[in-house]
């Protein structure tokens, strides 16, 4: 009864039957149903269309009110990223997932996929990063059939807005009505590339939507489904220990492990000045240097456009009469939801993201390691000679 219904429905769609009684598009927020009424005695087909797939029925009406159940789902789409977290100058894959809807008896039919990227992103062309030209009006996309099936037909480029590049459009209208014989109902995926810029925060996030409908002006457009990339900041408080003086002057440099860190090579490299850096792929600068202050921050250094991770902060140089660190720092970034993260300092938790960084002045060893350790073993080498040659001495004498 079922496959007779189907193959109704597709029959009275294709070839334009006239219907009893039409409900049209079921609009409003909550509304999820339509009441025929004042319907003759008899057998009755009930279709809904504008699915994913056809849903139909057959029903007969009599005195009493009977009720359909068509259980049919709503074009949609899902965007993902494939970093949980980025760094600046990262370059992000984006999926968006579709399904090929069911179109029959339709004359046309709009399935437009919108994307709009956060001002700390920027399309690029490829997983390499290839920026876009001047004036350019499309991007590269690829379109896949998840079971494998040819979709070579589908677009390749997707359109820019004029007025803004953060935003494209890809019409897959005429690929979705030609893929009706063999592949409706089929999952496919929509993949392109964006690259982080130094504008990139960690609320960041971009969203994609999909328009779709069988009547130029009246399509409906969904809920976007947001892929969330956050980046995170590093700030540094270098200060004079045992005191909330804060210290300008003081220089470093930034590891992903801590082999580099020890022997100086492969840092991050970075790009800023005054106390506020960002971290640059394109820069061949790898220090980043304290200040006395930042206006309304409790910290004096700021780094941002780092992904979760283990880091490693090494001081390359203290300030005028301080001691500088004789150890790396390890610095950990953990996410702990889109908007959320914490910070530890060698495994300690740091409560207000904040890494205390203090320098010792003199020749004592401070707490915190520096080159007061250079003398403190000179001196601890001499007075142990000193013993030595005495005891010498005293059993010559002995003798």
């Amino acid at each position: 009864m079922q496959n007779f219904a189907n193959k109704f429905t597709t029959y009275a769609l294709k070839n334009s039957l006239g219907a009893t009684a039409t409900s049209n598009k079921i609009t409003g927020e909550n509304t999820t149903s339509y009441t025929f009424n004042n319907l003759d005695a008899g057998y009755y087909l009930v279709y809904v269309t504008g699915g994913k797939e056809i849903q139909s029925s057959l029903v007969t009406v009599d005195k009493d009110t009977n009720t359909v159940n068509l259980k049919t789902e709503a074009p949609s789409i899902t965007k993902t990223a494939d970093n949980d977290t980025v760094s600046i100058g990262q370059v992000v894959k984006y999926t968006v997932t579709g399904s090929i809807p069911d179109t029959t008896g339709y004359d046309q039919y709009q399935y437009i996929i919108h994307d709009e990227l956060s001002n700390g992103l920027d399309f690029v062309n490829d997983k390499n990063g290839t920026a876009l030209g001047e004036d350019a009006t499309t991007v590269n996309v690829a379109v896949a059939l998840k079971d494998g099936t040819d979709a070579s037909t589908a677009p390749t480029t997707a359109n820019l807005d004029t007025a803004n590049n953060k935003k494209m459009s890809l019409d897959l209208s005429a690929w979705v009505k030609a893929n009706q014989e063999n592949n409706k109902g089929k999952e496919f995926t929509v993949t392109y590339y964006a690259k982080v810029n130094a504008n990139a925060v960690v609320t960041e996030k971009n969203k994609a939507q999909l328009e779709y409908g069988n009547k130029p002006g009246e399509t409906t457009t969904t809920t976007p489904s947001e892929a969330k990339t956050p980046t995170y900041p590093l700030d540094i408080l270098k200060k004079k220990s045992g005191s909330e003086e804060k210290l300008a002057g003081a220089k470093f440099e930034l590891y992903k492990n801590a082999t580099d860190a020890k022997a100086g090579t492969n840092a991050i490299t970075v790009s800023g000045s005054n106390g506020n850096y960002v971290v640059d792929s394109t820069s061949s600068t790898t220090v980043f240097e304290s200040v006395a202050s930042i206006d309304g921050k409790d910290y004096n250094l700021h780094l941002n456009g780092l992904a979760a991770g283990d880091y490693w902060l090494k001081e390359t140089e203290a300030p005028a009469g301080f001691n500088k660190l004789t150890d790396p720092v390890k610095i950990t970034i953990t996410k702990t939801s889109d908007t959320e993260w914490t910070v530890k300092k060698n495994d300690t938790k740091e409560e207000d993201k904040i890494i205390d960084i203090e320098n010792s002045t003199g020749s004592l060893l401070p707490s915190t390691g520096g080159a007061g350790v250079i003398v403190f073993a000179g001196v601890a080498i001499l007075l142990v000679f000193g013993v030595a040659v005495s005891f010498i001495r005293d059993k010559r004498k002995a003798c």
